[in-house]
């Protein structure tokens, strides 16, 4: 038994040393400065290498630093690297053997070289590197190598030098292939990962990829891949030097040739790839709720990463496609993922600098070659392209590319801009199917957005070259918009308009006929699977639903082609060429914009929304169904004599219950019928109302029908139907003539479809006709007068002179009835010299200055009449026993300037003002008053009562003025306006005296105020080359309670008082308070 064991344990020797022998590994501990190789790792056999934390391997010749040369593996975790030398390879793998590269750590092949300033204009120059034919890791072609090359999360290539590569797989490889750590190249001709042989296995690139130099490529897919191809991280590729563009138009002119250099792709996808192309990123679903009006979105990320598709250059930033072979992407996956490409990462393309064009993703690459993508492109993403003076394209199928169909969930936007004067024109498209490719149907549940600004140059958000297309179908927003540039590339501000097109929908090339459905959004999920070692969290946000909607004209071919409006909105031209059409709105959608068929063979069917034709022609169509929760509104030119007008051939059918409307682009002046539907066979139920109600307000639209034709029949509303009053109504014709010289202003008023916005608009064409501003100086008069009729102490005591001096405050508040109400603010001082003689009276005068502002009721902001008077006047008062008796007068000097406003609303939605106009006028005036009094006190005790009785004359003229700024149809020309007011009060004070040389002395006062005689005048205006119209003032002659306090107190040589009153007539309050004193000598 022995025996058998002992032979048993020298049989096993050789196995346990071949064993011992599999797992040896030569390692590179310390700083080697010679090249190593698999084959002769051990100096003298074959060996696994494996360079530890501590270890580098850095000669200063060139050739390969570590070679794979034998069936064996290299780990690097530690620093291979040269520094100026040409002609380097890190690790070099040789073809047709079995292995493996992990890298963990540092490639770099540099060199001491940084560009410099040589030319003092503030940025760098020269060449980006000097050296060339440096290569991070390499694969040559001497036969297929089995296993895997990885450079993981922590590995780092670096190198600089043109003509190189962080990873060049030159042969066949069976493995996986992978990237999660950092590659940087710079140089010209660059690569950052290139494969140009076949790969039967998964490559995956993470991490951080970046590539600067001239036609340096990022990621270069250029064989074969069996298998899949995920992108998980960030790449990005450019030519120049500065990836910002500069602030300031010095800085950008002197940038040189060699700082704008143009780069390659981000990633070029050259060769077959049987798994797909995946760009990684979140998984979500989105739910509509039950009550279509939230949305659950589920979002599910993963440490795996996010895919960064970046250029800045003219390159596509992803570009699939060869000029050289057919290309073929197989499905990544089944269901929901049976697409050859499913971006679901960011794919960017920026041109920044002038006249360089921008594309996101390119699908085939000529040559008379095909590019077939299986499935087609899911994009669940971000797609942009941003351009200056350039084209800008989101997604672009070239001649030969096939992709059946394009789901977009995600985003694609694309922005073209220049400048005003630029004379540069150039488009922003969304998605582009060119001549010679293949795509049958798009599908939107995202956002498909193409915006250009320019004085030139169309937005187009899809557009079908290839006349290919059989479907679109919407449930997200495609937008096409135009903005003309508001300034010149110097800074300068300029006004210029645009004269290109905004396009939702391209489709003039397409004569087989395209069938768009716009319908309400649906539940789906975007899905893939991450490895099973990630971190995945998940998140839920709730939304509002958003309704679908498209911007931008439509424009169809001459096929048989449908447009299905069943939710949502749309807002553009829809254009039908020749072939049965069809457009059918139903769902409550609306669409709004002009509408025409090239051979009047169009089917319209309005089921149930609202369609909106902003054209005013004569339609040929040869049907029309009209259902009895639609809306069918036409425009009219009456100006021109124009109207829309459907002229149908075949059955029209109006159910009860639809409505009909009119748009008006500018004034009816007379009582117009309009025919909007003429037919030989027609059908009208009873015709709703509630679309013609929001007609203008300006007009009454009323519809009615016989067995030919419909009509609207238009006119103006009375000014009793709209319920002006007095002042309203005198000015209507002058402002109606008005608006007629203003195409703007009248449109602005054709804005309005309620009572309330059209009488905000029109209260703003009137102007001030000053009757708080004279009633806030009759109170100012009646201070004066106040002011003087007091003696300074309590007792029998007079003389010596005195100076005094009271400040005034009142607020005039009048109610709008007849004529429109005001607020009118009025401050000011006056001042006195008296003299008082031993007989009880006194002799003194008054020197005052007063600003008054006058706002009325619709007074906008920065609208205003205010006015500033100086006046100065002279007083008597003698006290008789209990009698008191006061009498005065002055006269004044007035400076006038008024600002008026219009500020229309904003109908349009953009969160500024429709229209905005300002004028201005200044004028002068004279002013007098005059003014009585009588009083007399009873004491009782320390009590007394003192009634009183007074009487106020004011008179006021103000010289004609003319308003600027405004335009011919807001400013006005008005004549000069006389006011007087002659006015008595009776009243009792009652009150109390305290103390003997410094006393005080409280009282309270109620009476009664009437007019007795005057009136303010009234307003007589023009517009320009308009008749003149009188705003008659309102009669002021109701009387008005009113009461009042005040607390005097001083010393025998002083003298301080506070009052206050209210003045309380029908129509209008008049409040004041004022501080008085008074020094004697």
């Amino acid at each position: 038994m022995q025996r058998k064991v002992l032979v048993a344990t020298v049989a096993a020797a050789p196995l346990l040393a071949m064993a011992f022998a599999a797992s040896a590994e030569t390692s590179v501990s310390t700083a080697r400065t010679t090249p190593i190789a698999t084959s002769t790792a051990t100096g003298t056999a074959a060996d696994d290498i494996r360079i530890t934390a501590d270890g580098s391997i850095k000669p200063t010749t060139p050739g390969a630093l570590v070679t794979i040369d034998s069936n064996n593996k290299v780990t690097n975790l530690g620093t291979i690297g040269t520094t100026g030398v040409n002609d380097g390879v890190g690790v070099l793998i040789i073809g047709g053997r079995t292995g493996s590269l992990l890298n963990s750590a540092t490639i770099s092949l540099l060199e001491d070289y940084t560009p410099t300033d040589t030319d003092s204009d503030g940025d760098l120059d020269g060449v980006f590197a000097q050296g060339s034919n440096r290569v991070g890791i390499r694969l040559t072609n001497a036969g297929t190598f089995t296993g895997d090359i990885v450079s993981d999360a922590t590995g780092v290539i670096s190198i600089e030098g043109n003509n190189s590569a962080g990873m060049l797989l030159e042969g066949p490889i069976v493995g996986n292939v992978t990237n999660l750590g950092s590659i940087s190249v710079t140089g010209d001709n660059a690569y950052g990962v290139r494969i140009a042989a076949p790969v039967t296995g998964k490559v995956t690139m993470g991490g951080a990829i970046n590539v600067q130099g001239l036609g340096a490529v990022a990621q270069a897919i250029d064989s074969n891949i069996t298998g899949p191809l995920v992108l998980q991280g960030s790449t990005s590729a450019t030519g120049y030097r500065y990836t910002s563009r500069p602030t300031t138009v010095d800085a950008l002119n002197k940038l040189d040739a060699d700082d704008l250099l143009q780069g390659g792709s981000a990633v070029r996808i050259a060769g077959d790839v049987t798994g797909g192309v995946l760009l990684q990123g979140v998984n979500y679903s989105t739910k509509v709720g039950t009550d279509g009006v939230t949305t659950t979105t589920t979002i599910t990320s993963s440490t795996t990463g996010t895919s960064s598709i970046s250029v800045y250059g003219s390159a596509p930033a992803l570009q699939i496609g060869s000029a050289n072979q057919n290309v073929t992407l197989g499905a990544v996956g089944t269901g929901d993922n049976a697409y050859g490409l499913v971006a679901k990462g960011s794919i960017g393309a920026s041109g920044i600098y002038n006249g360089v064009s921008a594309t996101g993703l390119s699908v085939g690459a000529g040559g008379g070659r095909t590019t077939t993508i299986a499935g087609g492109v899911r994009n669940d993403g971000q797609i942009s392209a941003t351009t200056f003076e350039a084209d800008a394209t989101g997604v672009i199928l070239n001649s030969g590319a096939t992709a059946n169909e394009i789901l977009n969930r995600g985003t694609i936007v694309t922005t073209s801009s220049s400048y005003a004067a630029s004379g540069v024109t150039a488009n922003a498209r969304g998605i582009v199917l060119g001549a010679g490719s293949t795509n049958t149907s798009i599908r939107n549940t995202g956002g498909i957005s193409a915006s250009r600004t320019g004085e030139t140059g169309n937005a187009v958000a899809i557009l079908d070259q290839a006349g290919t297309l059989k479907t679109i179908t919407n449930t997200g927003t495609i937008r096409a918009l135009l903005s003309a540039p508001t300034f010149k590339q110097d800074g300068t501000a300029a006004t210029v308009t645009t004269s290109g097109q905004a396009i939702a929908l391209d489709l003039r090339a397409n004569n087989s006929g395209v069938t768009y459905t716009q319908s309400g959004p649906v539940d789906f999920a975007s899905t893939t699977t991450f490895p099973t070692t990630d971190t995945v969290t998940s998140a839920d946000a709730t939304s509002t639903t958003a309704a679908p909607s498209t911007i931008g004209d439509v424009l169809f071919g001459g096929g048989n082609d449908t447009l299905n409006l069943w939710s949502g909105s749309l807002l553009g031209a829809m254009s039908f060429g020749a072939g049965q059409d069809r457009l059918s709105i139903d769902g409550g959608a609306v669409a709004l914009g002009k509408l025409s068929d090239s051979d009047g063979k169009l089917d319209i069917a309005v089921a149930n929304g609202s369609l909106g034709i902003v054209n005013t022609d004569a339609i040929n169509v040869s049907s029309l169904t009209v259902g009895s929760k639609a809306k069918l509104l036409f425009s009219a030119d009456p100006a021109a004599g124009a109207n829309t007008k459907l002229v149908v051939s075949g059955a029209t059918n109006i159910a009860t219950g639809a409505e009909l409307g009119i748009r008006l682009a500018n004034l009816v002046k007379q009582p117009t019928t309009f025919t909007v539907i003429q037919g030989s066979n027609i059908s009208v139920g009873t015709i709703g109302n509630g679309l013609l109600a929001e007609s203008p307000y300006l007009y009454v639209a009323t519809s009615r029908a016989d067995a030919n034709n419909v009509y609207i029949d238009v006119r103006r509303r009375s000014a009793a139907e709209i319920g002006f009053n007095k002042a309203e109504t005198s000015a209507y014709d002058a402002v109606f003539a008005a608006l007629g010289t203003d195409s703007t202003l009248a449109a602005n008023f054709l804005n309005q479809s309620t009572r309330d916005g059209f009488r905000d608009v029109y209260d703003q064409m009137l102007p001030d006709q000053g009757e708080g501003l004279f009633a806030a100086l009759q109170s100012v008069n009646q201070q004066v007068s106040a002011a003087t009729m007091f003696r300074p102490d309590p007792g029998d005591r007079y003389g010596p002179d005195s100076v005094w001096v009271q400040e005034i405050n009142s607020l005039t508040r009048r109610d709008t009835d007849q004529t429109l109400g005001s607020d009118t603010q009025a401050f000011g001082f006056v001042a006195g010299y008296e003299a008082m003689g031993d007989a009880g009276g006194a002799l003194g005068l008054t020197l005052a200055y007063v600003s008054v502002e006058e706002h009325d009721t619709v007074a906008k902001v920065g609208e205003q009449t205010t006015a500033s008077f100086v006046q100065t006047g002279a007083y008597w008062r003698r006290s008789v026993g209990g009698w008191r008796f006061n009498t005065g007068g002055g006269v004044g000097y007035g400076f006038f300037q008024g600002d008026r406003r219009f500020i229309a609303p904003d109908t349009n939605g953009d969160g500024v003002s429709d229209l905005v106009l300002k004028n201005n006028a200044d004028w002068k005036g004279l002013t007098a008053n005059a003014y009585a009094g009588v009083a007399y006190e009873q004491k009782l005790g320390r009590f007394f009562a003192r009634p009183e009785g007074r009487l106020d004359y004011v008179w006021l003229r103000e010289g004609k003025r003319a308003e600027k700024g405004g335009g011919d149809g807001f400013d006005l020309t008005v004549d000069k306006r006389t006011s007087s007011n002659l006015s008595g009060e009776l009243g009792v004070v009652f009150g109390a005296d305290f103390g003997k040389n410094v006393w005080w002395r409280p009282e309270v006062r109620v009476g009664y105020r009437q007019t007795l005689a005057g009136s303010v005048g009234d307003t007589v205006a023009r517009f320009k080359s308009g008749n003149p119209f009188t705003l008659a003032a309102m009669d002021d002659k109701d009387g008005a309670l009113t009461a009042g306090f005040a607390l005097r107190a001083g010393t025998p040589m002083s003298y301080l008082a506070i009052e206050g009153g209210v003045e309380a007539a029908k129509k209008q309050k008049r409040y004041n308070l004022r501080l008085a004193g008074r020094a004697m000598f």
